[in-house]
């Protein structure tokens, strides 16, 4: 007889957590039906979304292409149809923004793969949707594109096409004709600052302490000659007065590296 009440009451048991769990996934299933409302397409005249990413130093946009849909910002919380509305971003599954037009910045892109997201949603927040499915396209993207041996190659790359480039050769022998150097011109330093910054800069996290260090000493560098010969063309110091400071700003590098590997040696002394 103790045997059968254990045996009764362990089906009892197995049967509530079957039912426990059933009646779990009705409720995941509702609520997210309930925060993720859909709006079904009914016209012949399929909504369809494509996206695509361009880079615009540094940063990215999205280019957003709809058919049979139009973007109405105007008309928010006004219908609920299914051709008209917005597109939802998203990126790695998080909600990021609303999208308007057909292009759409961004500032940056988290390291590593990304998922990106944008789903079609009516003026009442309605995912659209075609025999229950939510129309929306998705692309993967990489960020940075290359690892950080890549990435420095790329740099010095493009820092070499600086000056050996059609468009430097160009700069080179107007500089010449002044009886200058190329790097005494501030597009030429704009240069090699947008080489090192765009292409190296997301790799911070990759760089030893000195060599962010010298990262970021060489860029301040650039940018303080960027400002001093764009005032030397600009009629503000004279080229005796900017090669003087020049050499000080080029020189100063040394020093702060110098500084920055004393302060880590000491670091690592009083361990």
């Amino acid at each position: 007889m103790k045997n059968i009440i254990i045996f009764l009451g362990c089906i009892f048991l197995m049967t509530n957590q079957i039912l426990a769990h059933e009646d779990n996934e009705e409720r995941i299933k509702f609520w997210k039906e309930y925060y993720n409302p859909k709006v079904e397409v009914t016209s012949q005249k399929i909504p369809d979304i494509k996206i695509e990413l361009i880079k615009n130093k540094p940063f990215y946009q999205i280019k957003t292409n709809i058919k049979n849909f139009k973007f109405t910002p105007e008309k928010n919380m006004k219908n609920n149809l299914p051709t008209e509305g917005y597109g939802k971003l998203y990126i790695n599954g998080e909600y990021v923004s609303r999208i308007y037009s057909e292009y759409h910045f961004l500032r940056i892109l988290p390291e590593g793969y990304n998922d990106i997201t944008v789903i079609l949603s009516s003026n009442l927040d309605h995912d659209v949707s075609l025999n229950g499915k939510v129309i929306s396209d998705n692309i993967i993207y990489q960020f940075p594109e290359y690892t950080f041996s890549e990435a420095r190659n790329k740099s010095y790359n493009q820092m070499i096409q600086c000056e050996f480039s059609e468009k430097g050769q160009n700069l080179l022998k107007i500089q010449v004709s002044r009886d200058m150097l190329i790097s005494e011109s501030s597009e030429y330093l704009k240069c090699r600052y947008d080489a090192r910054n765009d292409i190296l800069s997301p790799f911070t996290k990759n760089m030893t302490r000195l060599q962010k260090h010298y990262h970021k000493v060489t860029l301040e560098a650039l940018n303080n000659r960027i400002k001093l010969w764009k005032e030397f063309e600009d009629g503000i110091i004279n080229i005796q007065d900017a090669r003087i400071e020049n050499k000080r700003i080029e020189n100063q590098i040394d020093t702060l590296m110098e500084d920055k590997l004393e302060q880590l040696q000491e670091a690592q002394n009083d361990l």
